[in-house]
């Protein structure tokens, strides 16, 4: 049989400085193998506790994270199991105060799995279930000994149905209405919103002091669907029309109820007023009339529009609560999933111009406690170290090398050398070759360049040339790394990576190193004794992105708490010998990451690394090459046009 749907509707009555009162509603969608659940709550506390919305909030998020544990627990155990640990806050909270006494504590709590309720209570709060004309205190006898350590102890189960009512109420209901006005007032197809509009009239005019009431209507799922998509109309007016008029019916009974018996109530055709006097007294007392019931409209607009507002804030603080405590117990993935919600909702708030002060502080600490979870270190206002547009205003920047300590940048043909922010003029490479990547080759004390029409040419105290292999010509590549007397060529189209030993003018042939790795979406290459090889996305997954290949061989790799952002097409990946880490390029989010390299297994070839740090440079435009400086602990990136150094 299909799972029941709820609509809800909440009231609150008499609510003092003395009196917190919430509710809680929140539901998880079924499948074929799983039906549909919601749990749903309204507390209050009565005598209003130091941290008393905290503790609310708490609540709320361990119901909503042990309800919705998973489905293959039984409904009933996963509420019991919640209940405990409700119970668990609860009292640590009450040990947290100083006079560890939390006063009165009225609740209902209720999971719904399918058609399925179970529910229980604390206080003086009381549920009631109407169903075809009859009531039924579904919470009866389920408070605990007034001595009980726990708040809630007994659960009540049992199967609900189409157009079922049920109240939860935080102290008894029928102490201002009789059963028979209840049941009369929630009948199966009035509409929950304007029942408890009635109920409001007869429990105030009864002299509720501080009452709290979430009404909800269970129904199939196709009710649920129109009720949610029901458009606004003047209908609302034309009620809360009717409401004024009854109230201005009742304020004038009560008026003659107050004359002295026998006073005549005198009218116009008694008294001698010209007739245009009456009726210009009509139409002020009309314009005063509709006047009225305009205010009271828009009263009632912004009443409803601060509720929502309110809701949606406390929607975002329920999230970044649920997302500590998902980050406490290591579940980073389901904690960002819970902040990227909280930011939604907070982003909407200030797109529609509502609450954008708090909105932004909740945004505020949501980007705070994700860049905690992926331990990002973020930087802005950098002041560049050499600013190579000086010397030349059109410069457009691909790379960056280190020489001797000199940082020295290039474009597409030229290097740009700086020391002490000095600038040399441009010096040529190649006129007409592309510059695709470059490299400091220790062995030979040179830079290395790699062009676009596989060319090498080596660089040194400001003079280029171009180097031959034995072979006819080059092979392809798109990046190349340098160890020992090596070259290595990463060449994709070809799968392979080609080894070149540098002889005393010269390179050797090309032989294939590569035998058993896929790199065909390989884009940048490195080297410390192992090959460490970028791929651009092979299935979505950056735990794939990176391989290591030793001898010619694949090696197993495992790469372990992963951040939460996946890259966007990274482009450079740079370690050397001198380096523990691992460093990552993802231009598209104008970041670095940072992956430690754990030692190899003890008698095996097993290595591993670990996500440690992310550099996100937030006030560049674009970032398109780094360089890490190991002895100074430093890094050197570089935009179109400048070059800017950060501590690590």
């Amino acid at each position: 049989m299909a799972s029941l749907h709820t609509i809800s509707e909440e009231l609150r009555l008499g609510t003092d400085s003395q009196t917190l009162i919430r509710s809680f509603s929140y539901a998880r969608d079924g499948n074929g193998e799983m039906p549909r659940e919601e749990v749903f709550a309204i507390i209050e506390l009565a005598d209003r506790p130091s941290g008393g919305e905290d503790l609310i909030r708490t609540i709320f998020q361990t119901l909503q994270e042990i309800c919705f544990v998973g489905p293959d627990q039984d409904a009933y155990e996963r509420f019991e199991t919640a209940l405990k640990e409700v119970n668990a806050v609860v009292a640590e909270f009450r040990e947290s105060l100083s006079n560890k006494n939390l006063g009165r504590l009225n609740a209902v709590i209720g999971f719904l799995s399918g058609r399925e309720l179970h529910i229980t209570q604390a206080g003086e709060a009381e549920a009631y279930l109407i169903r075809k004309g009859a009531l039924t205190t579904v919470t009866e006898g389920l408070s605990g000994d007034a001595t009980a350590v726990d708040a809630f102890v007994n659960i009540a189960s049992g199967r609900t149905e189409n157009r079922d009512k049920v109240l939860l109420a935080t102290e008894r209901l029928l102490r201002y209405a009789t059963k028979n006005e209840l049941t009369k007032i929630f009948s199966p197809h009035k509409e929950i919103a304007s029942a408890l509009e009635e109920l409001d009239e007869i429990i105030v005019l009864e002299g509720a002091q501080t009452t709290g009431i979430l009404a909800l209507d269970t129904v199939t799922e196709a009710i649920a669907a129109r009720a949610s998509a029901a458009p606004v109309t003047a209908d609302g007016k034309k009620d809360l029309l009717v409401r004024v008029t009854k109230h201005i019916n009742h304020g004038v009974n009560w008026l003659r109820d107050k004359l002295p018996e026998g006073t005549r109530v005198p009218n116009a055709k008694n008294l001698n007023i010209d007739k245009n006097y009456v009726i210009l007294g009509f139409l002020v007392v009309s314009i005063l009339i509709l006047l009225s019931v305009s205010w009271t409209l828009a009263g009632k607009r912004s009443s409803v529009k601060m509720e929502e507002v309110q809701t949606a804030l406390e929607s975002v603080q329920t999230n970044i609560d649920m997302a500590k405590t998902r980050r406490n117990i290591g579940d980073k993935a389901q904690a960002y999933d819970l902040l990227k919600t909280a930011e939604a909702t907070a982003t909407d708030l200030v797109k529609s111009g509502l609450a954008i002060d708090e909105a932004n502080t909740k945004i505020l600490e949501i980007q705070a406690m994700r860049d905690e979870l992926d331990n990002i270190r973020r930087y802005s206002k950098l002041t560049p170290i050499a600013d190579i547009s000086k010397a030349v205003p059109e410069v457009s920047l691909a790379g960056l090398e280190d020489y001797h300590g000199r940082k020295i940048a290039f474009d597409a043909h030229s290097v740009f050398d700086t020391t002490l922010d000095v600038i040399s003029a441009p010096q040529s490479i190649d006129a007409t070759s592309t510059i695709r990547a470059a490299n400091y080759f220790a062995d030979r004390d040179a830079i290395t360049f790699l062009t676009a029409d596989s060319k090498i040419i080596e660089w040194r105290d400001g003079t280029a040339t171009s180097m031959d292999t034995t072979d006819e010509t080059w092979k392809s590549g798109v990046d190349f790394a340098t160890y020992s007397q090596y070259l290595y060529m990463l060449d994709p189209i070809n799968n392979q990576v080609w080894k070149y030993q540098r002889n005393r003018d010269n390179y050797g042939p090309a032989t294939t190193y590569n035998e058993n790795a896929d790199l065909t979406k390989a884009v940048s290459i490195a080297i410390d004794g192992d090959l460490w090889l970028l791929a651009n996305d092979l299935d979505n997954d950056m735990s794939n992105d990176i391989i290591r290949i030793r001898k010619g061989q694949r090696m197993p790799l495992t790469i372990s708490d992963l951040p939460t952002d996946k890259w966007t097409n990274p482009t450079k990946i740079f370690t050397n010998d001198a380096l523990k880490f691992v460093y990552v390029l993802d231009p598209v989010n104008k970041r670095i990451l940072r992956f430690y390299k754990d030692p190899p297994e003890a008698g095996t070839e097993n290595r591993a690394l670990t996500y440690n740090m992310q550099y996100l440079f937030q006030d560049l435009k674009e970032v398109r090459d780094f360089w890490v400086d190991p002895a100074e602990q430093k890094i050197y990136v570089v935009d179109s046009q400048k070059i800017y150094e950060v501590t690590i």
